[in-house]
C-alpha cells in the first residue's frame, strides 16, 4: 500500500513540479533573451508578425532535469545501482547540443556545422548507452551499432527541429508522445523510473506552452526542438529491447511518427527538386522550404490554432495505434502490419501530393527527354560502389582473404562510400571537369580508402580480430586496396571525359547538314591559349561557322622554337615567312588569327599574302561586353548564336 501511494504521490507531484518551473523560467527567458539579441525577427520564411524572443528552450531544458534532480535525490532508493541511468544518459549528451542550440538561437550557425555537432551528440549516445545490439540472432558489431546509434540520434533530432515552424507545434507534439509512452511503461510494470520521466517531461512542455501557443510570446528555438529530438531519441533507444526486431521498434518510431513522415517527405521533396531543378535556387537537400506538414495545413485552414490541433489529434491517433499494437503484438501481428501499411499509403496520398507530383512530373521528363550530363552523374555513385567493392575481392584475393566475411567487407565498403556522398563530389558535371575536380576526387577516395585502412588496422590491434590474416600481408593489403580505389574511379572519369570528346570529334555528334559538304581547309596563326579554346569550338560547334564544316590542317606560328611541333593535334607548319609554300603544298581557303599581339611584320605578311592569293582571313577573340546594345544584338541572333564567341 505504501508502495502504491508513493507511485501515485511521484506521477502527480513531480509533473506538477515540472509545469511550475517551467513556467517560471519561461516567464524568465522572456524578459532576459532579448537583452541577449536572442530575437527572432519577422519576414521570410516566418510566419510571426512581430519580434519575439527565441531560444526558450533552455527553460526547458532547466526546468526538466532540475526536476529530474530533486526526483533522484528524494525519491529514488540510492542502494538500486543503475537508477539514474537514464538521466546520465540524457545529461552528457545533451550539453553540447544545447550549448551550440544556444549559439545557433543567436549567430546562426551553418546546417554543416550543426550536423557536426550532432554526430558528436550521437556519439556519446552510444558511449554512454548499450553499445551491443542482437537483430535476429546476429550480434551487431561495435561499429555497426555505433552507426545506427548515430544515424537514429540526428534523424529524430532534425524531425523536431524541422517540425517547429508552428506556435506550439514541436512543444504539443513532444506532449503527446511523452503522455503515450508514459502511459506504455506503466503498462509493462516496474518501470517507475522511466514513466516519470515521460511525465516531468509532459510537465515541462505544458508550462512551456503557456507561452509559446499562439499567439506565441517565445519561441523554443534550436535549443529547444534539438533538445526534444535528442529525449526521445534517446528514450526510443531505451525502449528497444536488446534483441532488436521491427516490433520492438514500432514504439519509439510511431510515437514521434508526425516529426518523422515531415522528415520523411522533406528528404522527399527536396531530392526530387534538386534533380527537377539543378541548380536552382532553394533545390539542395539541406535548403530550408515552407512545404512542410504545418505550412502545407496552415495554407488550408488559415489559423495557427487549427493547424496545430489537427497535428496533435494525428500524432494521438498515431500514438494509440501504436499502443494497441504492442499491446496485442502476440496475438494478431500481420493485421497491425497491414493496418501500419495502408496508414501510411493513406497519410502520403493525402498530405504528400506535392512529392507525388514532382515524382510525376520526374517521370515524365524522364521518359520524354533525358537529360544525358544528369544521367551520367546519377551512374557515377553506382560505378563508384563497384569499383570500391571490386577493389576489396581483388585484394582479398591477392592477400588470400575470404571473400564473405562480412565484417571485413563493411570494413572495407563503408568509409570510402560515406566519403564520396559527403564530400561533393557528385556535385560536379565530369563530361567537363577541371583539374581541381579530379584533385578533389582522388584525395577523396584515398582519404576514403585509408580510413577502411584505419578501421582494420583497429580491429587487428585493439580488438585481436585476424580474419585468419598473415599481418604481413594486411599492409600490403591497404597500400593496393588504396590504390585500385584511387586508380578506378579517376579512371573512369578520365575515360568517361575522353570517351565524350572522341564521340563528338570522330562520330559526328554535334548537328551537321543532312547534306554532305567538302570541308574547309584552314590555318590557324599563333599556337597559344586561344588556339587552344577555337579548336575546341571548331570541333564541337563545326556547323556554325559561315561555310560549313572546317579541317584544321596545320599551325603557323612566328615561335622558331615550336616548328616542326604537334600543338592541340596538328603540326606547326612554319612562320609567317612560309605562308607561299604552305599554300602551294597544302591549298587552304582561310587564315583564323587566334594571336592576341601580332607584330607589325607578321601583319603586313599576312595583308599582303591575302590581297595576292585572295584567302580569307578573321580573328577568334573571346570578350565580355557589357553594353545593352551588345545585349540587344544578342537577343535578335537565333538560340544557336547565344553562345559563340566572337568570329570576326
Amino acid at each position: 500500500m505504501h508502495q502504491l501511494t508513493q507511485q501515485i504521490m511521484d506521477t502527480v507531484i513531480y509533473p506538477v513540479l515540472a509545469v511550475f518551473f517551467s513556467l517560471l523560467f519561461t516567464w524568465l527567458a522572456i524578459r532576459i533573451l532579448p537583452l541577449l539579441g536572442y530575437i527572432d525577427q519577422p519576414g521570410g520564411r516566418h510566419i510571426h508578425k512581430k519580434p519575439t524572443p527565441r531560444g526558450g528552450g533552455i527553460a526547458i531544458v532547466l526546468a526538466f532535469f532540475l526536476v529530474m534532480v530533486f526526483y533522484g535525490a528524494y525519491t529514488l532508493p540510492k542502494s538500486v545501482p543503475g537508477n539514474l541511468s537514464l538521466f546520465w544518459r540524457l545529461l552528457v549528451p545533451s550539453l553540447p547540443l544545447v550549448i551550440v542550440g544556444l549559439i545557433d538561437d543567436r549567430f546562426s550557425l551553418r546546417p554543416w556545422t550543426k550536423l557536426l555537432v550532432q554526430l558528436l551528440v550521437g556519439t556519446l549516445v552510444w558511449i554512454t548507452g548499450r553499445q551491443e545490439y542482437v537483430c535476429w540472432g546476429w550480434v551487431m558489431p561495435e561499429w555497426l551499432s555505433l552507426a545506427l546509434t548515430i544515424a537514429w540520434v540526428v534523424i529524430i533530432v532534425n524531425a523536431f527541429n524541422l517540425i517547429d515552424g508552428l506556435d506550439g507545434l514541436a512543444a504539443g507534439l513532444a506532449l503527446v508522445s511523452s503522455v503515450s509512452l508514459s502511459i506504455w511503461f506503466f503498462i509493462t510494470g516496474n518501470r517507475d523510473l522511466e514513466a516519470v520521466t515521460m511525465l516531468i517531461m509532459a510537465g515541462t512542455c505544458v508550462g512551456f506552452l503557456r507561452y509559446n501557443f499562439y499567439p506565441a510570446k517565445i519561441f523554443m528555438g534550436d535549443t529547444g526542438s534539438t533538445f526534444l529530438g535528442l529525449f526521445f531519441a534517446v528514450v526510443g533507444l531505451y525502449t528497444v529491447d536488446r534483441v532488436v526486431t521491427i516490433t520492438s521498434l514500432l514504439l519509439p518510431l510511431l510515437v514521434v511518427g508526425v516529426p518523422l513522415f515531415d522528415v520523411f517527405l522533406a528528404i522527399w521533396r527536396r531530392t526530387l527538386r534538386k534533380v527537377l531543378h539543378l541548380g536552382a535556387p532553394g533545390s539542395g537537400i539541406m535548403d530550408a522550404d515552407q512545404d512542410h506538414l504545418h505550412h502545407r495545413l496552415l495554407r488550408r485552414t488559415g489559423k495557427q490554432r487549427s493547424t496545430a490541433f489537427i497535428l496533435y489529434s494525428l500524432a494521438g491517433v498515431c500514438s494509440c495505434f501504436t499502443l494497441l499494437f504492442v499491446i496485442w503484438r502476440g496475438s494478431v501481428p500481420a493485421i497491425g502490419f497491414a493496418a501500419l501499411f495502408f496508414g501510411m499509403l493513406i497519410a502520403i496520398r493525402r498530405l504528400g501530393e506535392q512529392e507525388l507530383f514532382d515524382s510525376a512530373m520526374l517521370l515524365r521528363n524522364g521518359l520524354n527527354k533525358p537529360r544525358h550530363g544528369l544521367l551520367a552523374n546519377m551512374i557515377h555513385p553506382f560505378v563508384d560502389f563497384s569499383i570500391i567493392v571490386l577493389a576489396y575481392f581483388i585484394t582479398g584475393w591477392i592477400i588470400g582473404a575470404s571473400p564473405i566475411n562480412l565484417e571485413l567487407f563493411v570494413c572495407s565498403f563503408t568509409p570510402p562510400v560515406i566519403l564520396l556522398c559527403v564530400s561533393g563530389v557528385y556535385r560536379v558535371y565530369w563530361l567537363r571537369a577541371g583539374l581541381y575536380d579530379y584533385w578533389h576526387l582522388a584525395l577523396t577516395v584515398l582519404v576514403g580508402a585509408l580510413l577502411s585502412c584505419a578501421t582494420i588496422y583497429y580491429m587487428f590491434i585493439f580488438t585481436g580480430k585476424t580474419f585468419n590474416l598473415d599481418p604481413h600481408l594486411v599492409r600490403s593489403g591497404f597500400f593496393l586496396f588504396s590504390l585500385l580505389c584511387v586508380v578506378g574511379i579517376s579512371l573512369e572519369r578520365f575515360l568517361l571525359h575522353y570517351a565524350e570528346g572522341f564521340w563528338v570529334r570522330n562520330l559526328g555528334l554535334c548537328e551537321r547538314d543532312k547534306t554532305p559538304v567538302k570541308p574547309e581547309r584552314i590555318i590557324i596563326y599563333g599556337g597559344g591559349l586561344a588556339c587552344r579554346l577555337y579548336v575546341a569550338y571548331c570541333y564541337n560547334c563545326a556547323n556554325r561557322i559561315d561555310s560549313g564544316n572546317v579541317e584544321v590542317i596545320g599551325i603557323i606560328d612566328d615561335d622558331l622554337a615550336l616548328k616542326n611541333l604537334r600543338i592541340n593535334g596538328f603540326p606547326v607548319l612554319g612562320t609567317c615567312c612560309d605562308l607561299d609554300r604552305i599554300y602551294e603544298e597544302n591549298p587552304f581557303r582561310r587564315i583564323v588569327v587566334t594571336s592576341q599581339n601580332m607584330p607589325d611584320e607578321a601583319i603586313g605578311m599576312l595583308r599582303a599574302f591575302v590581297s595576292k592569293t585572295g584567302v580569307k582571313i578573321c580573328c577568334f577573340s573571346l570578350t565580355e561586353d557589357y553594353s545593352a546594345a551588345e545585349l540587344d544584338r544578342r537577343s535578335k541572333k537565333p538560340e544557336s548564336d547565344d553562345i559563340t564567341p566572337d568570329l570576326t
